[in-house]
């Protein structure tokens, strides 16, 4: 099914205004009590409803928490309750899986699992991405609106800003797992 020029230019528009209406919570704003794993699962799909749009099946259930513990991605639980931490590495977690392998994302997190560790990893993501987020509402979805000296970046030669996002989207995700590819192992 093709879909028209001006009908993705109104989808950008309408996924540029739900990013304004859509953030990351800050690490003081994570629950500072334990909580169960129905808890944790009501609030992560609430932290990540703009990332789980449009999918089928869940994207946060028990048994992908539980493999995240048994491949130790993330620390086990402590008497079946999952601290701030557990929300942080949840919630990065989540926000990557749709574009990185889990051993890609694993290697982004701190190998540390201080408190503080955690803390500081977590707060320079949130950083991060609210920098990123502010950079995408910045790029017109109409390469008309683009001033011709500052070029069409993010435009292919017909214009077709679905065409474009795809191939950002697999470039970007190679240059992150190279970025993060053992340097002793062959490619």
């Amino acid at each position: 099914m093709e879909v028209s020029r001006e009908r993705i230019v109104q989808r950008y528009y309408e996924w540029i205004d739900s990013l304004a209406q859509f953030d990351l919570p800050d690490w003081e704003e994570l629950p500072p009590l334990d909580l169960y794993m129905d808890q944790v699962i009501i609030l992560l799909t609430r932290y990540l409803s703009l990332m789980n749009r449009g999918e089928d099946e869940k994207s946060i259930t028990a048994s992908i928490i539980n493999n995240y513990v048994r491949m130790r991605i993330m620390p086990p639980p402590v008497k079946k309750k999952y601290s701030r931490c557990h929300l942080a590495y949840l919630v990065v977690i989540c926000t990557l899986k749709r574009s990185l392998s889990i051993s890609s994302i694993h290697r982004l997190l701190p190998e540390e699992r201080s408190e503080a560790a955690v803390h500081e990893m977590y707060m320079a993501f949130v950083r991060q991405y609210r920098t990123v987020v502010a950079l995408l509402r910045k790029i017109p979805a109409d390469s008309s609106q683009i001033p011709p000296d500052a070029g069409r970046l993010l435009w292919n030669a017909d214009g077709d800003l679905a065409i474009t996002a795809a191939i950002f989207s697999a470039l970007t995700k190679s240059l992150t797992e190279f970025l993060l590819w053992p340097e002793d192992r062959e490619e």
